[in-house]
């Protein structure tokens, strides 16, 4: 009993807010030119990932090996995939020193000097924003690359990769957001237009965004979003809040407090039952074993029944319960103060059904 009081506090300490992927748009060199940034998000049916397939038309102004583009792209799940015009490229990550056989950060950023702020110790930083609070700035070493021969021209970078949801567990169930930066963008030599596409998979899910309304005039199984100019807000956000189903509707409708309201109720009929039907073959006894038996046990079920009421609520939600409910445990130590009321309030209740059981003897 014990051990899950301890588990239970400490399944509730975590924080309410967990971070997803992190990922933005590229960082341009000053020798490209983006003439348009496609973003498909392909979401599963039940919202816990997103495929992203990120596509650049590029115009190169110079010929021969060189960096075209950075990337930002932190806690993505499997691989970080690019191709340049359909054919797949080796990414790097940018090192944090220079080794044998590696270009060090500060060459690689040589070109990116008008995309990037430069740090006391001469690595870069850029700063993304992901959504109205929150921005972060992130250094060179945390950034990949890679290094093809371009001819003079256009050419098309695809990048792909699948992302995790942020989540927000504040409360009983999840809300799942995908997030992507934009704010890079403010710092290309141009910017030329921008697409957004979403695809749902399964059942269509009433998800929000902070795009505005799209080119279909509502959620649907694809949607989409066009952008002469970088959006105002700098960056994307799809949330999504899961409906309940019946039963957890009916659970969230009584709470914690409710369920164990009525399981209380239900444990001081039993107690009084138990101590009437003890009092009729005891009349004459001056202490029911009853009572003070049930004064203990009552009390303490009826708090362990409130700790354990949030897991069978989160039981019922199913996958997306949060499991985030603070320090419940800790209402157990609340039991030495309710127990010596309970106490007094059943040693009068049997002394009241005593008192009445020898009145009526004596008749």
């Amino acid at each position: 009993m014990l051990l899950f009081i301890c588990n239970s506090a400490k399944a509730n300490m975590a924080s309410p807010f967990i971070e997803g992927t992190k990922a933005a748009s590229a960082i341009s060199s000053r020798h490209v030119d983006i003439l348009h940034e496609s973003i498909f998000i392909q979401i599963d049916e039940n919202f816990h990932t997103a495929k992203y397939k990120v596509e650049y038309t590029i115009k190169s102004d110079v010929v021969g090996k060189q960096i075209p583009l950075l990337f930002c792209a932190v806690d993505y799940k499997d691989d970080f995939c690019v191709w340049l015009d359909d054919r797949p490229v080796k990414v790097f990550d940018i090192p944090f020193k220079k080794e044998e056989g590696e270009e060090s950060s500060d060459s690689i950023f040589s070109d990116f000097t008008n995309s990037c702020d430069r740090c006391d110790d001469n690595n870069r930083k850029i700063e993304c924003r992901w959504d109205d609070n929150t921005s972060e700035t992130y250094y060179s070493f945390e950034m990949k690359y890679f290094q093809p021969e371009l001819s003079q021209g256009t050419h098309r970078i695809r990048v792909e990769y699948t992302a995790y949801p942020w989540r927000n567990c504040l409360d009983w169930i999840t809300k799942y957001n995908f997030r992507y930066s934009l704010s890079p963008a403010k710092k290309w030599k141009s910017f030329g237009t921008l697409d957004i596409t979403v695809e749902q998979a399964g059942k269509i899910k009433d998800y929000s965004s902070n795009l505005g309304k799209p080119q279909e005039g509502g959620i649907k199984q694809i949607n989409t979003w066009h952008f002469d100019s970088l959006p105002e807000d700098e960056f994307m956000e799809l949330t999504y809040k899961p409906e309940p189903n019946s039963y957890a509707k009916i659970l969230l409708t009584f709470g914690p407090e409710g369920l164990a309201a009525v399981y209380g109720i239900f444990l001081f009929l039993l107690h009084l039952k138990f101590i009437t039907c003890y009092r009729k073959s005891n009349r004459q006894k001056r202490f029911s074993w009853v009572v003070i038996l049930g004064s203990i046990l009552v009390p303490f079920f009826i708090l362990l029944f409130f700790i354990y009421s949030y897991s069978i609520i989160d039981f019922v939600i199913g996958k997306d319960a949060s499991q985030r409910h603070g320090y419940i445990a800790l209402i157990i130590i609340f039991y030495p103060i309710i127990l010596p009321f309970y106490w007094v309030l059943m040693w009068l209740i049997d002394k009241r059904i005593k008192y009445k059981m020898l009145h009526q003897q004596e008749k």
